[in-house]
């Protein structure tokens, strides 16, 4: 008992520091009470087979998938393109697309999704990023209320209550109060976010520019283009990015590169920073 608590406490400390990975510190405190006895080999790996662990494992491949097919991408326009340059009601859409996608996926790969767009409707609305990143967190979480996946302890409930001999959750169980969870959660944030980075950029004013005011200045947002490359550029084919030395020819920094394939159900589409 003794060897257990100091061993869970031991991985607390680790997981708030944060300097060594969360797997590896959760990997390493399973040795320890394996080699010592604590837990047996069967105990130790059960959990490799749980239900739940396979299901998070899935919902991180839907989450790729759901970036790669550019859907993401594809949602990110819709939102631009319905707000209209409003800030309050891309707040609202943007608040209501990460919960719904909150529902199927994991929190993180939820973030994931969403940053990339909100930056990219920064970029080219007239809409503060800062007022749009702060509720996403919260509504991938309020998002994953909606459903039996969403969440993992929803999971862990339904699993609980099955071993207890009761039916388990079905679906669409937690629905009714999700939806009405994120609708309290949208009145919220509402007020609350604009509140908050009106006080911040009270600061940042007193301590000198503010970063929108720089890109604005220097026109940052002004000189990013995306450019086509076709099949008919043959001679580029098989050329690295240094090889290509746009930043002395042409002046040009490239910053990202996105490849699409086609496939029987749609498009693949590959984004990646630009290396050497």
């Amino acid at each position: 008992m003794v060897l257990t608590i100091i061993t869970l406490l031991i991985t607390i400390v680790f997981f708030i520091w944060g300097r060594i990975r969360s797997d590896i510190v959760a990997m390493m405190a399973l040795m320890v009470l394996t080699a010592s006895g604590v837990l047996t080999t069967q105990e130790a790996l059960s959990g490799f087979s749980s239900p739940i662990v396979l299901m998070m494992v899935g919902l991180f491949i839907v989450g790729g998938a759901i970036l790669q097919t550019g859907l993401a991408q594809s949602v990110g326009n819709s939102i631009a393109r319905l707000s209209g340059g409003n800030e309050t009601r891309a707040f609202v859409l943007v608040m209501l697309a990460t919960a719904v996608i909150g529902a199927f996926v994991s929190n993180t790969g939820t973030v994931a999704i969403m940053m990339p767009i909100i930056m990219s409707m920064a970029a080219t609305s007239n809409i503060r990023a800062s007022r749009l990143l702060m509720p996403v967190a919260f509504a991938g979480s309020l998002g994953g209320m909606l459903t039996l996946i969403g969440t993992p302890p929803n999971l862990v409930i339904s699993e609980t209550l099955q071993r207890a001999g009761f039916k388990p959750l079905g679906f669409f169980s937690f629905f009714p109060t999700g939806v009405i969870v994120i609708v309290i959660g949208v009145l919220v944030l509402l007020p609350l976010s604009l509140w908050l980075i009106k006080k911040a950029d009270g600061k940042k004013r007193r301590k000198g520019q503010s970063l929108s005011a720089l890109a604005k200045q220097y026109h940052l947002t002004e000189k990013i283009y995306k450019y086509h490359v076709g099949k008919e550029a043959r001679e580029l084919n098989g050329m690295r990015v240094k090889e290509l030395d746009l930043q002395r020819r042409y002046g040009l920094t490239l910053l990202e590169i996105r490849s699409e394939r086609k496939r029987a159900f749609g498009k693949v589409i590959d984004q990646h920073m630009a290396w050497a």
